[in-house]
């Protein structure tokens, strides 16, 4: 699979089937993975490969963590969103709260708890920051994980970004002793979807190039 195609074809996937990924597999991933740039090649990242039984885990301590706290992912602006992105988040529902009703899940508990079981993935993928950098180098994780999302693709490999673990940050570290003075930035859901899984005929939807690119 060509680059161009792997972007216009990966969608993220929040069924997947219970097939495990090789590790033989999971490994060529996280070598595509680090050959991403990074500022002066200081390489600030550290990813954590979490297989199997441990997925289940990690996921039973993070929904107790939710249960304690009730964190989620819906959006917790200080200000008021522009209607720009108010309207994007609708087009958002209008495609993809069918499609969960299809499947037989509750919209409104379907991301929460889907994203701290990681949607049922084999493998998950934990990206961190060293914590000397300041925050802005996170960019240089994202890059990272976006060579993952593509070489998922590539490898024949389905995959979700996964931030409320974000919002679990001590729980993350805790079980995967995490070094300290590392920052938990991102997760990526990694296996294989399953294909007749109405959930996952959802693609989202692309803004028009004219709403988010200027040309001088």
């Amino acid at each position: 699979m060509d680059v161009s195609r792997a972007i216009e074809t990966r969608k993220s996937c929040r069924d997947f089937s219970d097939r495990p990924v090789d590790e033989k597999v999971l490994r060529r991933l996280m070598e595509l993975t680090c050959r991403a740039p990074s500022a002066i090649n200081l390489q600030p990242w550290l990813f954590t490969v979490v297989m199997g039984q441990e997925v289940r885990r990690l996921s039973r301590k993070l929904h107790k963590a939710h249960a304690e706290r009730g964190v989620g992912c819906a959006p917790d602006n200080v200000r008021p969103l522009p209607e720009l992105y108010v309207e994007r988040r609708k087009e958002l529902g209008r495609g993809f709260v069918p499609l969960m009703q299809e499947a037989g899940v509750d919209p409104a508990t379907f991301i929460d708890q889907g994203s701290l079981s990681f949607y049922n993935a084999p493998a998950v993928v934990v990206a961190a920051l060293h914590r000397v950098f300041p925050e802005g180098r996170a960019l240089d994780v994202g890059l990272a994980v976006g060579w993952l999302l593509l070489a998922a693709a590539e490898l024949g490999l389905d995959t979700c970004p996964i931030g409320l673990i974000c919002a679990y940050e001590d729980e993350i570290k805790d079980f995967l002793n995490i070094p300290e003075d590392y920052q938990v930035v991102l997760s990526v859901a990694v296996g294989y979807g399953k294909p007749d899984s109405p959930i996952n005929r959802f693609r989202s939807p692309r803004a028009p190039l004219e709403q988010v690119v200027r040309w001088y």
